[in-house]
């Protein structure tokens, strides 16, 4: 492991588009572009690695659709 390797912990928006080796607690990451991704539908942002933003969106996404069935269910029963 590199020396020079930072923490994920330690990122901000100037990092954002860089290439870094980083410590994270799921393991050592090298070369990884760092990004920053919003979510659509509710607005929270992730700053991180892909890999991370990767499990942000589909979390969100997985969140958002069971928010969306939870309402139609609802409604098919005449609402609340």
């Amino acid at each position: 492991m590199s020396n020079d390797a930072g923490s994920i912990d330690d990122l901000n928006e100037d990092d954002i588009g860089k290439i870094k080796d980083l410590v994270a607690t799921d393991g050592y990451y090298t070369q990884a572009e760092i990004v920053k991704v919003v979510c659509p539908a509710c607005g929270e942002e992730f700053l991180g690695t892909k890999r991370h933003a990767g499990g942000f969106i589909a979390g969100h996404r997985a969140f958002h659709e069971f928010e969306n069935s939870q309402d139609a269910i609802i409604q098919q029963m005449g609402g609340i």
